[in-house]
């Protein structure tokens, strides 16, 4: 009798674990259709402010299934207890929308423009990874998870089922948003950011910049700024600095991890430089323009992609305020008084009205400023 009692529990938990396989095989699928659903320019955009990217969204998946890859593999321990008991509560949580919840640092994902074939390959090959170690472990026992403390690998793999039914929900909310954004004709913003002295000047009377504070907190928030863009903005001048510089960066060794984020944002994005004066271009992803610029910014702005930026470039920046070209300001006010100089806002003939979006203090005492340009006003 105990016996036919043994083989009958037996029987149940094979019927369950097949279940789990066949529910994490139909909803990993669903993800990857879904991801695999957004164009190249959409995966990399930001549907708002403060929000992930559909391709983070799926590098954090790739990279939470890494993570239990190799949970799965650490050595084991005969559960003291059912090996599904935390199910109900790992499934309440994470398929709770409307609690959101923190990532683990490991896990999150990075700030970079991702490309979208090697997206969904790191994504398919972390899935049929994680289907078949879980395939040949012992699910019923238990282990310490760094997060989770001491967890079974059959939990574990439901959690995975949950997560991505998660994520498969915040990329549908992300799809919709693009998607009523392209319809109703959401044009591309041109950004002006710019570090700027307290009475209003961005360089010193000889040009000089060293009085600019550039920390590792200020430095972080241009990176997030950078991930609203994908194209930069120069005038001759700051190209040709900013040529001779970045691609430098990348063989550094010698170069910080910020340093390194931004070189390769710069290396990879469309960059635009304005100028009369040169003749060519050759910097990686450039496209030179010399003539009839408010024409062809328009013809940009019409481009599906995200918003354009204009790093320095003060000259550029006078030209297009001229022409009621900026949408949004960006400015880091410096705690210094240099008294001369070249200003940040150099012959206005009208009146420029802005709306503040956001004000930021600094540990250094640098204030951020985001304005909006209010149109007709």
């Amino acid at each position: 009798m105990r016996g036919e009692v043994l083989k009958y529990f037996m029987m149940k938990e094979h019927e369950g674990t097949e279940q789990l396989f066949k529910s994490l095989d139909a909803w990993t699928s669903e993800l990857v259709l879904i991801v695999s659903s957004f164009s190249e320019t959409q995966i990399n955009t930001i549907p708002f402010r403060g929000s992930w990217t559909a391709a983070q969204v799926a590098d954090h998946i790739t990279k939470s299934n890494i993570g239990i890859i190799q949970s799965l593999k650490t050595q084991g321990k005969p559960a003291t207890r059912d090996p599904d008991e935390r199910v109900k509560n790992l499934k309440d949580q994470f398929l709770n929308f409307d609690e959101k919840l923190r990532s683990p640092k490991f896990i999150l994902p990075t700030k970079d423009i991702y490309q979208k074939e090697k997206v969904i390959a790191d994504l398919r090959q972390s899935i049929e990874r994680l289907i078949e170690i879980g395939n040949k472990v012992n699910l019923s026992e238990a282990l310490h998870h760094p997060i989770f403390g001491e967890i079974t690998r059959l939990e574990l793999l439901h959690f995975v089922v949950y997560h991505t039914q998660r994520h498969i929900h915040q990329l549908r909310d992300i799809s919709h948003i693009i998607a009523t954004h392209e319809v109703n004709g959401r044009q591309r913003k041109i950004m002006a950011f710019m570090h700027v002295s307290l009475d209003g000047f961005v360089a010193g009377p000889n040009g000089e910049m060293d009085w600019i504070t550039m920390d590792d907190e200020i430095f972080e928030d241009a990176i997030d700024l950078s991930t609203e863009a994908d194209t930069a903005l120069y005038g001759r001048t700051t190209y040709e600095m900013m040529e001779s510089y970045w691609p430098s960066v990348l063989k550094s060794p010698e170069a910080t991890k910020n340093e390194l984020h931004h070189a390769t944002w710069v290396e990879n994005v469309s960059k635009i430089v304005f100028s009369t004066s040169l003749d060519k271009a050759e910097w990686n992803n450039t496209k030179l323009i010399k003539r009839n610029v408010k024409y062809e910014v328009a013809k940009l702005k019409q481009q599906p992609g995200k918003n354009m930026m204009i790093f320095g470039s003060p000259r550029l920046t006078h030209s297009f305020m001229q022409m009621g070209l900026i949408d949004e300001y960006r400015i880091n006010v410096n705690p210094v008084v240099l008294g001369n100089g070249l200003p940040l806002f150099r012959n206005i003939e009208d009146r420029i009205n802005l709306k503040l979006l956001n004000a930021r203090t600094f540990e250094s005492g640098v204030i951020g400023l985001h304005y909006e340009t209010r149109r007709n006003q």
